[in-house]
């Protein structure tokens, strides 16, 4: 019965993967990840839904208690959204529509939280020079040519029953396996993260938003004393990131009302314009998903089967839901065919995964695109805010973060 998967990304869903199937005797598990174990790129901040927690804490409850520890990460508990001159539009308790709260983390200190429990599981500075389904195999019909960054060593990896793609957006898996990078679409706006420290009275706290017509400013804190700051602007049709967008005067006026800014929006700007040589500048945008491949033996998940939009935070947030899902579901099928005494039918498998997530998924991501309207040159943000503290608009925020997959 025993078959062999490799885990291609030690991203969120990734680890979930290892974690939970790394004492399966019927499978032998190699993690590959191209990164080293501290990843020292993951430097901003991500707050977390909470329907990861949600379906984390029914997954592995120890993990979803450490994530939630004092000094790992702040509660996400509202909600609030409004005007860059300061008036308040919306203040949502986040219980109101969710059956427990969010976090908010470093992006590292999640990494690290996650990799801890899958220690010597991973190889790390590890990249894949090829993977294919070979010509003929009697067992496992994959096979993958791998190599460590730091001795060149290649190593080939044959009768690979299974690869999964948790290797993000710009997965190579994806690449491989279905016929290229994906052509994404745009939503024609563009997106800046960057930390930055928090003042002394600790003015910035939850989650927060504010709007002037279609340019945003996002901010939460985080532990160590620190702000996320997510700042927004519509772009033109060429979807190009003026290098003059990019000036600090310019950014200075850019969110500002005739009523000017409210003490917290000054102080958000202020730091943009202070910090501004470490922003990362990209286009929001999301991708058409894919989950099993057409040979019934390769799957992505996480954002290199469905990146989205990242307006209501979703990403990282549906890489847990796909991690957990995915672990119950091989659980699953591996107790039937120890009944039965058969073989792990793998393309089952993935068929009843892509069967239960692909709704999902497709709700999310419309959702996500539907919360958008405000990052765009034609926004009116009053009205927007408004509508989304509204019956219809709050009922969806309860499906998504209420009606998680179900863990068997």
């Amino acid at each position: 019965m025993r078959i062999r998967i490799v885990v291609v990304g030690a991203g969120i869903a990734g680890c979930l993967i290892v974690q939970g199937l790394q004492q399966e005797p019927d499978i032998e598990l190699i993690c590959i990840e191209k990164g080293s174990e501290k990843n020292v790129l993951a430097g901003t901040g991500l707050n977390i839904g909470p329907n990861a927690l949600k379906i984390l804490t029914q997954f592995n409850y120890e993990l979803a208690i450490s994530l939630q520890a004092k000094g790992v990460s702040l509660p996400w508990l509202s909600w609030k959204a409004g005007l860059t001159d300061g008036t308040l539009v919306m203040d949502l308790p986040l219980l109101q529509v969710a059956d427990n709260p969010g976090i908010r983390i470093r992006w590292s200190e999640l990494y690290r939280q996650l990799r801890r429990p899958i220690a010597g599981r991973v190889w790390y500075n590890t990249t894949i020079a090829a993977m294919r389904y070979a010509e003929s195999a009697m067992k496992g019909p994959l096979e993958l040519v791998v190599e460590n960054q730091i001795t060149g060593e290649r190593q080939i990896l044959n009768q690979v029953d299974l690869i999964i793609g948790c290797d993000g957006r710009y997965s190579q898996v994806r690449s491989t396996f279905f016929g290229g990078q994906p052509e994404p679409t745009y939503l024609q706006a563009c997106i800046y993260r960057l930390l930055v420290p928090n003042r002394a009275d600790n003015l910035i706290d939850d989650y927060q938003q504010w709007f002037h017509n279609g340019h945003r400013l996002l901010a939460f804190a985080i532990p160590g004393n620190e702000v996320y700051i997510a700042g927004s602007f519509p772009l033109n049709s060429n979807l190009d990131i003026s290098p003059e967008n990019k000036q600090p005067h310019i950014l200075q006026q850019l969110y500002k009302s005739d009523r000017g800014y409210s003490e917290v929006c000054q102080f958000l700007v202020n730091s943009i314009c202070d910090h501004v040589d470490n922003i990362h500048w990209a286009r929001i945008q999301e991708i058409l998903p894919v989950f099993g491949d057409t040979k019934g033996h390769v799957i992505c998940l996480g954002d290199s089967s469905h990146a989205m939009f990242p307006t209501l935070g979703q990403g990282a947030t549906q890489a847990f839901e796909d991690g957990c899902f995915f672990v119950s579901q091989i659980r699953q099928c591996l107790a039937e065919a120890r009944k039965n005494n058969s073989q792990l039918d793998v393309p089952s498998l993935l068929a009843k995964v892509e069967a239960k997530r692909r709704s999902r998924i497709k709700f999310v991501q419309q959702f996500s695109r539907e919360a958008s309207d405000s990052l765009l040159s034609e926004s009116n943000p009053m009205a927007e805010l408004k509508a989304k503290s509204q019956a219809p608009f709050l009922k969806k925020l309860m499906n998504l973060y209420r009606h998680t997959p179900e863990i068997i």
